[in-house]
């Protein structure tokens, strides 16, 4: 029997990513994903460190699968970096490995091992190759089983359960986590997804008083433009319709270092890593991640203008609309550059939708700085706001300022308001789609409800990022991509009519103006 192996991702689009360039490994040496009900022989355990919360589910997770006694439990990640010693402390934890090591070579020399001494089972399996030969320069490919990415899975299934009859032998550049200042690790489909993540820069060292990220990730490298198209070309043959650029500071892609202030006056190189995925054939969807007010210049604007496999949505980590908590955040930017940005996101793409991250209970946040960040919320008119209450993280500035905590039932009380906002500023904007139509990928449904006519609901993420609900037959499945027409809204969900495809340029309707900011 094959040897089974079961993969947790705790964190971040970047984590995500990386557990992707794991899983290939693992699986390029026989290993197959373990169902709910067994223990695997091999657990890997891609950790976060980002907030207090973080590095107690790190833990649950680790305990979890090293219950039974017999799963070797491999620690990875920012919180194996952030607490190694505690972490290789606990029960059935074989190895921590942070990001000062080269992580998959690692679990490749790790693997060999287990092999040569029988430990993992039988797991010369559908003719797989094993050799593992040192990659840690790039060179060097192994034959690997995978699973394509079908357009379309029987009900109930996904990518990562589909029958092993659809598998294929896949040519796979085993992935390179570190390599002379760029990132060349690549991967060949982003398993269990219709959208696949595309990791393009690693490393901050702009240090905001809260994160602790610059104290893990200190090192910032990107990958190289022709390496990530080549990557994105990949990842659209396995039958990706989207990809979503990420980063531990996206908008420091191209430059050694995430402090503005030393960016030297040349065109964006991020501006032109877009632009040239843009032009990737078969790609219908291109969107990015996190981006700051300094790094959505006219460049990159006129090239999310320009394509239309751009999608008009921008997430826009806002962190406080008050002056003073920035600073006290060190954060890169002024809220009248924000606002500034916003307007100029509103006048070059169209009806751009923009999604933010705000902090709520920095130290030292009085109701006049919360209020702030409501002001600018409702100008923005944020489509989504994740919000997280401040989590103080050992070893970071904003840790260190107790006396001004602000009290957990003021917390609270802040988190509930700015969800209702959330709900406001989400409706408004939904609103004033009503009638237009927005272009879908179809995700899994766990039910269809198909009646006897054979339709269902289906549901899928726009290009505007906000999740329609529709009416489907079976001809439409998982993976695909189809216009909807936007009905009806409610504040927790869209609804919509599938159109006839030549129906994709549907008129638009009249719509009102956004909001204007008064601050």
């Amino acid at each position: 029997m094959a040897a089974k192996y079961r993969l947790t991702t705790l964190g971040c689009k970047v984590n995500q990513y990386e557990s992707q360039q794991l899983r290939e490994v693992v699986e390029s040496f026989g290993l197959r994903p373990a169902r709910s009900n067994e223990l695997p022989d091999v657990a890997v355990v891609n950790t976060c460190a980002v907030t207090a919360s973080a590095a107690r589910k790190n833990r649950q997770a680790i305990r979890r699968v090293a219950r039974g006694g017999r799963t070797s439990v491999i620690v990875v990640g920012c919180g194996a970096s952030a607490d190694a010693q505690g972490l290789r402390a606990l029960d059935g934890v074989a190895a921590v490995w942070g990001h000062d090591t080269d992580v998959c070579a690692e679990l490749r020399k790790l693997l060999a091992q287990r092999l040569e001494s029988s430990t993992l089972g039988s797991v010369n399996q559908g003719g797989v190759v094993h050799d593992a030969p040192d990659r840690s320069s790039g060179a060097g490919r192994d034959e690997v089983r995978m699973k394509p990415v079908a357009s379309r899975h029987p009900r109930g299934t996904n990518a990562t359960q589909h029958s092993s009859a659809s598998t294929h032998i896949l040519s796979l550049a085993l992935p390179v986590v570190k390599s002379e200042g760029a990132l060349v690790g690549r991967i060949e489909a982003f398993a269990g997804h219709q959208r696949a993540f595309l990791k393009v820069q690693d490393g901050c060292d702009a240090c905001c008083t809260y994160c602790i990220i610059p104290q893990l990730r200190p090192v910032l490298r990107s990958k190289p433009v022709d390496v990530a198209v080549a990557e994105a070309r990949t990842l659209v043959h396995a039958g990706h319709k989207e990809i979503i650029l990420t980063g531990i500071f996206l908008g420091a892609y191209g430059r050694p270092t995430a402090i503005r202030k030393r960016f030297p006056a040349v065109r964006s190189p991020f501006a032109t890593l877009v632009e040239a995925l843009a032009k990737v054939d078969g790609l219908e969807r291109l969107r990015l991640s996190s981006l700051e007010p300094g790094d959505v210049d006219d460049s990159l604007l006129g090239i999310l203008a320009t394509h239309r496999t751009c999608v008009p949505h921008l997430h826009l980590p806002l962190q406080s609309g008050s002056e003073r908590v920035l600073r006290r955040m060190n954060r890169q930017y002024t809220v009248e550059a924000f606002v500034e940005m916003i307007g100029r996101v509103r006048r070059s793409l169209d009806r751009p939708a923009i999604s933010t991250d705000i902090i709520v209970g920095f130290p030292g946040e009085t109701e006049a700085d919360f209020e702030a960040s409501v002001e600018v919320a409702r100008f923005a008119e944020f489509c989504k706001i994740h919000a997280f209450p401040f989590s103080p993280r050992e070893k970071t500035a904003a840790a260190r300022w107790q006396k001004e905590f602000v009290p957990p039932p003021v917390v609270h009380e802040r988190m509930q308001r700015l969800a209702e906002v959330e709900r406001e500023c989400s409706t408004a904007y939904r609103r004033r789609l009503l009638g237009s139509a927005e272009r879908v990928i179809v995700e899994p449904s766990d039910a269809l409800d198909d009646d006897l006519n054979g339709v269902g609901i289906r549901h899928g993420r726009a290009d505007r990022y906000f999740e329609v609900h529709f009416e489907a037959d079976r001809t439409i499945g998982t993976g695909d991509l189809v216009p909807v027409r936007i009905d009806r809204i409610t504040p927790t969900r869209t609804h919509g009519t599938h159109l006839n495809p030549r129906a994709a340029d549907y008129p638009l309707p009249v719509i009102a103006a956004a909001p204007a900011f008064a601050g």
